[in-house]
């Protein structure tokens, strides 16, 4: 059966995390840098401990995997062996999030057997909430979206990440891809995906992403009929994350392999 009932529940999680950080933002909430080189800010923390709460309560026998606070049973302990396990990014865009740019959201997926069942993406300070489960199709604020998808890169807007430019192992194919596309824009995080899901970009590139980063973008992408994977065309496990619109998928993939 679709997956009605967990969908509904990762929206109340996301809506929940979305209020908490709503309620810091623009307030110079206290902030550290992690071993990574990563921000964290005091919201991140509130956010991800009360989206544990309820789960705790809620589905003591699932997983929680979250950003802050890794791998956990849901009610306490830890993780259980193939149990179903919910995936969160208490604020996905903490820089811009620290700055005051609007554009950052709470992620929630449920993974089962290793595969993202349901994702949602509320990014409540641009008033957008996406949400997708398998067979349910994909949504914005409740509205189906669809991707679009244009038969040639010159009929096509790329987006990336700022770090797509740099070190990262995909600086040629970054470079490649404005040479050949209409047009790029550099709209990092979630949003970059999202925009290919609904229809207003067609390619989106990140170098270097986790799983609390890419499993809730997983179903929105694909119900939206669009295509995400490595760069080897396999499903997303670690590193570079490729989102297009579906029809220029293999194209990329193989100017992957050339450049």
């Amino acid at each position: 059966m679709p997956p009605q009932s967990e969908l509904s529940f990762a929206l109340e999680l996301a809506r929940l995390g979305g209020r908490i950080a709503l309620g810091h933002f623009k307030r110079n909430p206290r902030r550290s840098l992690k071993s990574d080189g990563s921000w964290v800010t005091e919201a991140d923390w509130a956010v991800e401990a009360q989206i544990r709460l309820r789960l705790a309560r809620t589905f003591p026998d699932h997983n929680v995997l979250g950003e802050e606070e890794g791998m956990t049973a849901a009610g306490g302990g830890p993780a259980r062996a193939g149990a179903p396990t919910w995936v969160i990014d208490p604020i996905d865009g903490t820089h811009n999030y620290m700055v005051g740019i609007p554009v950052w959201a709470t992620l929630v997926a449920l993974r089962v057997d290793e595969q993202s069942i349901v994702g949602v993406a509320h990014a409540p300070a641009i008033q957008e909430t996406y949400d997708a489960g398998r067979g349910l199709g994909a949504r914005l604020n409740g509205e189906v979206i669809r991707v679009d998808e244009p038969s040639s890169f010159d009929r096509a807007s790329y987006f990336s990440s700022g770090e797509a430019a740099g070190p990262s192992g995909v600086g040629a194919l970054h470079h490649e891809l404005i040479t050949r596309c209409w047009r790029h824009r550099g709209f990092g995080d979630f949003w970059g995906h999202m925009l290919v899901a609904r229809g207003a970009g067609h390619v989106m590139l990140e170098p270097e992403l986790n799983l609390w980063d890419v499993a809730a973008l997983e179903p929105i992408v694909e119900e939206a009929g669009g295509r995400i994977s490595g760069l080897d065309g396999n499903a997303w496990k670690k590193g570079p994350c490729l989102t297009t619109c579906g029809s220029l998928h293999d194209q990329v993939l193989d100017l992957a392999r050339t450049v």
